[in-house]
């Protein structure tokens, strides 16, 4: 029997169990699997809760279709008949601009603009701000060869204010990083690609408009929405897959200080003893792999080291309806960094998945932190409380008071893919193959969401197999 050892219980090291599971029955190889946690729970960064009439998430609320991971696991899992699309009748997005919310232009495609009309009847942008866009094929620089900011890439593209009011409120408030700092080549990477490919950016996205549509899943209610969740939460996925592991055997609250490598086997080393596997899969934050790292290899330890870190945070408030005295026409806005606001994004949870809040109530969840205010992950729960309401008054003139709230605060959880990321990764690659038998899985790598990490997950247990069948 080989032993393998998973460290990190979230979504990533969950799913690598489950396909190990799965693909190791099938190769007739016989896996005993340890998945150790320093936390004293699964799940991570997955957090579903019932409360007061809410279904509330204190991470990630959705996942994209457009990356089918996520829903192709469901499905194998049984719970597909629970995948529950976002309410597109109403999906529009908000942009805080001058004080206002504007909504976001229609025909955007990844922030780039299809269609002139929208865009020239926008308030969101000025006169000149209109103009720099209406004549950016005229502008098109050359081509990087290497990796640039996004800052760099939309600027150039499409004018200062695009990036000010466009990309940088919308990529802040899915990767509160800085855009100054932001790989394009990471975030941006299908843009990129299809520039390269036809020669131009506009040239691209002719060809992209001129492209069928392909619809995401295989029916069920995804095809044509962006966002789905399930109906007890993203919770439910880690739930399940948890219930669906039967040859893994968990251990939380059980921190592993370093791994090493011996003759034949590798040594997972923790306070309260050691254990030996012939694979071993780190499934947590780079920093935490790093320093697990730092004895066998100094050399991955370093490049894992160089993908920082930033805090967050989510703050959910419960509003009964009748008092609330407004109505929320969209999934929510986000807040450029001009205006001077703390709060980066805030969803309406209550139009983007009605679902979760019962009849007559209302349900906000804000997003505060990242690169742009580091600071306010550390002030206690009374005084984040009061600047979330200040500000929501002022941007949406709510003025009752929530019945209900809840904060969750995220310690150095969202990875950073600065300038330089993509090559990082492929020297981690190249220095892996180095180590037979060591594997990592998660957000850090090649994507930050619940499909990404899924996909990891998959090609980390398949090198798992691979390399237990070459051992014989």
């Amino acid at each position: 029997m080989y032993q393998v050892v998973i460290v990190g219980g979230g979504i990533s090291g969950l799913s690598a169990a489950y396909f190990l599971e799965k693909h190791t029955a099938a190769a007739g190889l016989d896996v005993s699997i340890d998945l150790i946690e320093s936390r004293d729970r699964l799940g991570g960064v997955i957090v579903s809760e019932r409360s007061e009439g809410f279904l509330v998430e204190g991470g990630p609320d959705s996942f994209l279709t457009q990356k089918t991971a996520a829903i192709d696991l469901c499905r194998e899992l049984g719970i597909g008949d629970q995948l529950i699309p976002s309410n597109d009748q109403q999906r529009k997005t908000y942009i805080l601009q001058g004080g206002a919310l504007k909504e976001l232009p229609d025909g955007l495609f990844f922030m780039l603009p299809t269609k002139v009309g929208p865009i020239l009847t926008s308030d969101l942008f000025s006169f000149s701000g209109k103009l720099r866009l209406a004549l950016s094929p005229l502008f098109s620089p050359p081509i990087e060869k290497d990796d640039v900011s996004v800052a760099q890439f939309v600027s150039k593209r499409l004018g200062r204010e695009a990036l000010e009011r466009l990309a940088e409120p919308l990529l802040s408030a899915v990767y509160g990083a800085d855009v100054n700092h932001l790989s394009a080549h990471a975030v941006l990477q299908r843009i990129v690609e299809m520039e390269r490919k036809y020669g131009s950016l506009w040239k691209a996205v002719n060809a992209a408009r001129r492209a069928p549509s392909r619809p995401a899943g295989n029916g069920q209610g995804t095809a044509s929405t962006i966002f789905v969740s399930l109906r007890d939460g993203v919770g439910q996925l880690t739930n399940v897959l948890q219930q669906a592991l039967s040859r893994t055997q968990f251990v939380t609250g059980t921190e592993i200080t370093h791994v090493s490598r011996g003759a034949s086997q590798w040594r997972v080393h923790a306070r309260d003893g050691d254990a030996e596997a012939a694979a071993v899969i780190i499934a947590t934050p780079a920093p935490a792999a790093s320093r697990m790292l730092q004895q066998s290899n100094p050399d991955l330890a370093e490049q894992l080291n160089g993908v920082t870190y930033h805090s967050s945070m989510t703050v959910s408030l419960g509003y009964e309806e009748a008092s609330f005295g407004r109505t929320l026409d969209g999934f929510g806005f986000v807040v450029p960094r001009g205006e001077g606001k703390r709060l980066v994004a805030c969803t309406w949870v209550s139009t983007k998945f009605p679902f979760r809040s019962q009849p007559g109530r209302v349900l906000l969840r804000c997003f505060l932190g990242g690169a742009r205010d580091s600071a306010i992950t550390s002030m206690d729960d009374a005084s984040v409380l009061e600047i979330v309401q200040h500000e929501l008054r002022d941007i949406m003139g709510i003025r009752s008071q929530p019945f209900f709230t809840r904060i969750y605060r995220w310690d150095r959880a969202m990875p950073q893919y600065n300038v330089g990321h993509p090559l990082r990764v492929e020297k981690i690659q190249q220095l892996l193959k180095t180590q037979p038998g060591l594997f990592l899985a998660g957000n850090a790598y090649k994507g930050i969401g619940i499909p990404d990490c899924i996909d990891s997950a998959a090609h980390a247990a398949k090198g798992v197999i691979e390399h237990l069948t070459s051992l014989g």
